[in-house]
């Protein structure tokens, strides 16, 4: 599993200002909006988006990733996480429910991360213990323990694209289970939340909401999760034959479905499927569609991020 955030810009509404806030953006500070930070839990493997969190702008990513917990399984899900969520408590935290994690650290914060870097180790075994304050002395009572140390491993490696040594720490520290040459194509698999969420607010246009309120808020966000994981269920056999096909192939690539095209095939075929009597035409017209519009996988590609400004969906022009 990952888990990442993003945020959006909300419509002008009173009932939007109550809820979430209003925010001064620009360089200047002087341009009030209200925004929204929305957090995801996603299945990296099986494309699908097993919880969604949307909160104010004020909220840390790391409160919402603690309310994604209820839907983790302990000792059988592993936690991807960027660097921006690292965190002794957290990781506390973590530890004492059982759970599993994988989390991108970064040296400029973390002395011991840091210091593994200078030596040129690349695989060691570390114990962080939790800072003593009023707020970790809660989390010691609440899990009703006083041992504050926190046995972790840092692996040192090559994020693909990427010629820098990067370090990981996980909670997995038996080397058998998770040996280090698989780090880096495990870690790799977290982009594709990054892709998950650029489905989100570029194709399935999560900013363009269908009402003003807050509530209209909050029931596109839970909607639009809920047309991407039907979505990803849908699309899944399809996928999965396409892999087998690829492997048996003779081409100098593999090959996998095309999601954008299979965004906009569910939007076509979700009322079909649950409200309509043509149930098999619209799953088989969706098969066609997913088998016929396949794209090439070429790795090792990159290409640099072009921040354009963009301007925010139109309320006078919504979507039906």
């Amino acid at each position: 599993m990952a888990i990442d955030g993003s945020t959006v810009v909300l419509p002008k509404h009173k009932t939007i200002i109550e809820e979430f806030g209003v925010v001064n953006c620009g360089p200047r500070a002087d341009s009030p909006k209200s925004m929204a930070r929305l957090s995801v839990l996603y299945d990296v493997l099986n494309f699908t988006t097993l919880d969604g969190q949307i909160d104010s702008y004020d909220t840390s990513e790391r409160a919402l990733l603690k309310r994604h917990l209820g839907s983790v399984l302990p000792g059988k899900d592993l936690l991807l996480m960027d660097r921006g969520y690292p965190s002794l408590p957290l990781m506390f935290q973590l530890q004492q429910q059982g759970i599993d994690f994988c989390i991108r650290m970064r040296d400029d914060w973390w002395k011991e991360v840091r210091k593994m870097l200078d030596n040129g180790e690349t695989d060691k075994v570390v114990t962080f213990n939790l800072p003593k304050n009023e707020e970790n002395k809660k989390l010691l009572e609440q899990y009703k323990t006083k041992d504050t140390r926190i046995k972790c491993r840092l692996v040192a490696i090559n994020i693909e694209g990427s010629d820098t040594l990067e370090v990981l720490c996980t909670s997995v520290t038996n080397a058998k289970k998770l040996p280090y040459d698989c780090f880096s194509t495990l870690y790799h698999y977290r982009w594709n939340i990054e892709e998950g969420i650029k489905l989100y607010k570029c194709r399935a246009t999560l900013e363009a909401f269908s009402g003003k309120t807050a509530l209209s808020v909050k029931q596109d966000f839970h909607a639009k999760i809920f047309m991407m994981s039907t979505m990803a269920v849908l699309a899944f056999p399809i996928e999965e034959k396409i892999k087998k096909e690829s492997q048996k192939s003779t081409r100098k690539h593999r090959y996998k479905i095309n999601r954008t095209n299979a965004l906009a095939m569910a939007r076509e075929v979700i009322g079909i499927i649950f409200f309509g009597k043509k149930e098999r035409q619209g799953l088989e017209a969706f098969d066609k569609v997913l088998e016929s519009t396949t794209e090439c996988v070429r790795p090792n590609r990159q290409f640099p991020r072009n921040k354009i400004p963009k301007k925010p969906p139109s309320m006078n022009y919504k979507h039906l």
